[in-house]
């Protein structure tokens, strides 16, 4: 899958994550208190929050040397690299550009059972904080609706913050994603944090294994941002 230029590969960074909370030696401990550990390793950790009523939040950060936030967001925007380290994705469609750093994505999962088919609309907004820093908003949007038989993954909150310092990119990741359809919550919790750790494995092995290029920015940042 290509876009019609970098459209396309933005469609990746609305793939179904789930969030953590990241402690190292030379890191700043971001989780608060009341963020479960649940995953704790050098290249980051991974910390939960679970309230009744209400979808599994995740959180994820990290720093990474050698790596710069626009490596990070040109690989998520690559959607030809999507299937080496995100699960169960079937196809993905871009529906709309509405600002250069803006995009509106349509992602189709082909999920296990007892979860079944299931898709997500969801725009997208990059905006450029400070020199070093970066902010990617994710939020589920209701238009088109799924078609038939597709039960539509709603809300969905995301956050990508990627601040660059000495010669490393510090991530902080946060999701919160309700998969509705009444699959077994248990179940639901369980695969979104082994999927999770997983997916953030093989995102730092592909940005290691790529050698650092003066290309320019998939997405370009922005400083306006509608939600």
């Amino acid at each position: 899958m290509n876009l019609t230029g970098n459209l396309q590969r933005l469609a990746c960074l609305c793939i179904l994550f789930w969030l953590v909370g990241y402690t190292a030696p030379g890191h700043t401990v971001q989780a608060p208190e009341n963020w479960q550990s649940w995953h704790h390793g050098e290249l980051f950790s991974v910390a939960y929050q679970k309230r009744a009523d209400q979808p599994l939040k995740i959180r994820v950060t990290g720093q990474w040397p050698g790596i710069s936030a626009k490596s990070v967001i040109n690989l998520l925007n690559d959607i030809d690299s999507v299937p080496l380290w995100v699960k169960h994705v079937s196809t993905v469609s871009i529906l709309s550009r509405p600002a250069p750093n803006q995009t509106r994505v349509l992602t189709h999962f082909d999920l296990p059972w007892p979860l079944r088919k299931r898709d997500m609309l969801t725009h997208a907004c990059l905006l450029q904080v400070s020199k070093a820093s970066y902010l990617l908003k994710i939020r589920s949007v209701a238009e088109p609706a799924p078609a038939p038989g597709v039960i539509r993954i709603e809300p969905v909150t995301v956050q990508w913050r990627l601040t660059e310092r000495d010669n490393a990119v510090e991530i902080d990741y946060q999701i919160s994603a309700d998969l509705q359809g009444g699959a077994p919550q248990w179940f639901v919790d369980k695969v979104a944090l082994r999927n999770t750790r997983a997916s953030f494995n093989a995102l730092h092995d592909l940005l290691q294994a790529r050698a650092a290029s003066p290309q320019p920015w998939a997405l370009i940042p922005g400083n306006t941002c509608p939600f």
